[in-house]
């Protein structure tokens, strides 16, 4: 009975440290925050899915980390290309995101492995409006 004890505890601890090692080695290593502003800033372009197939653009200007904010040009497709200067928020960590509201729809855009996958909540020609987007850096390398 006491080694039966002995060899389970043993080999609890010998997962636990496996388990461990491999949560540790999987881990990407995290940008920082200066590449993550880099990664970010620049042209952005894709097509919203569904209902509201469009494309549109957005520029981020410039990141203040210090104030976690971003200037921003968002061009909406469905108001004539009409460009909207924006501040949105800015949350850097491994995958950075940018959030921001726009005639009272919300915009959230999520930086996962150089693209930029958006989502789209609001009013869309009268009728309640939930969209995805994917969109690439510009010009493209």
């Amino acid at each position: 009975m006491m080694l039966t004890r002995k060899a389970t505890a043993v080999a609890f601890i010998a997962l636990l440290s496996t388990t461990w090692a491999m949560v540790f080695v999987a881990q990407p290593e995290a940008q920082t925050t200066d590449e993550q502003k880099q990664a970010l800033i620049g042209e952005w372009r894709g097509l919203w899915a569904g209902y509201q197939s469009g494309s549109p653009t957005l520029i981020i200007h410039e990141i203040d980390t210090a104030k976690a904010k971003a200037r921003c040009t968002y061009t909406d497709v469905y108001s004539g290309e009409k460009k909207y200067p924006v501040l949105a928020d800015f949350t850097p960590g491994p995958d950075p995101k940018l959030e921001f509201k726009l005639e009272g729809n919300e915009l959230k855009f999520v930086l996962k492995k150089s693209i930029l996958q958006g989502a789209f909540k609001g009013m869309r020609s009268g009728l309640y409006v939930n969209s995805a987007i994917k969109m690439e850096k510009y010009p493209k390398k």
